[in-house]
């Protein structure tokens, strides 16, 4: 009996191993591994980076998350970073990657954002469609841009589940 005891007890150690590791490079928070790039492409050319590397762009669920993701960031001062969501669907209907509603409250966004600004002269009239997450050590916030403008290349955020 105690060898059963002592067998599960490692086999439970050895599930907890498992169930935190991430991948080198990325770093582990609630049962999800995460990834800050340092290379700067478009809201499309990020969400496939993330697909490869078998994630997706990160999906914020909490207040916690978002914390987590504060306090995580490489380097001090102000980033931006692209994540999983988008209006690209129903303007105005913003939905993460998965399929989930983003809640209006609290309320994330900065300023007037979303505005799904057109460009000078109605560059874009598809306006802006995909988010961009403006983290500090002491904030987070919310702005809609354009998907896919070469001028527009920003870092990203992949998140995957832990044990990968």
């Amino acid at each position: 009996m105690e060898q059963l005891q002592a067998e599960k007890e490692n086999l439970t150690k050895t599930l907890k191993m498992k169930s935190d590791h991430c991948a080198q490079g990325w770093k582990f928070f609630s049962g999800k591994c995460y990834y800050f790039s340092t290379d700067e492409e478009t809201w499309n050319a990020s969400r496939n980076a993330c697909v490869d590397k078998g994630g997706y762009l990160v999906i914020v669920t909490s207040p916690m998350e978002q914390d987590f993701l504060k306090r995580s960031k490489p380097g001090s001062g102000s980033e931006f970073y692209w994540i999983g969501l988008t209006d690209a669907v129903v303007e105005g209907e913003w939905h993460w990657l998965d399929g989930t509603k983003l809640s209006q409250t609290p309320r994330y966004w900065t300023g007037n954002e979303p505005d799904d600004w057109k460009g000078d002269q109605n560059a874009h009239p598809e306006g802006e469609d995909c988010a961009v997450m403006e983290l500090s050590s002491d904030s987070y916030l919310l702005l809609d841009a354009f998907c896919n403008e070469e001028s527009k290349k920003l870092k990203h955020v992949c998140e995957a589940k832990a044990g990968m």
